[in-house]
């Protein structure tokens, strides 16, 4: 029997778990997800004969004014020219 068990020591052991040390490793992920409203701002208004011209800053690509879309190929600072319209202004943004 001590043979049969000293031939069992001397094989390879079919399953084995073993702590090492810098072996230990952790994953994990972290997102951040940031909302901007969109902003619209009359920063001046000149008044001209057949409507208003209007200096705005916008963070969107396009702004309703009057029911009347205007696009701008960037955010930032854009000037508008704006007919007069009977009912008054109106301003959409951020669509």
């Amino acid at each position: 029997m001590k043979s049969a068990l000293s031939a069992l020591l001397l094989l390879p052991p079919v399953c084995v778990a073993e702590a090492t040390l810098g072996v230990d490793s952790a994953t994990g992920q972290l997102s951040f997800r940031v909302v901007v409203p969109p902003v619209l701002r009359v920063l001046q208004v000149t008044p001209l004969k057949d409507g208003h011209e209007y200096r705005i800053w916008t963070n969107t690509k396009s702004a309703y004014i009057n029911g009347r879309e205007y696009r701008f190929t960037k955010v930032g600072e854009h000037t508008l020219k704006v007919p007069v319209s009977p009912q008054g202004v109106f301003l959409v943004h951020g669509l």
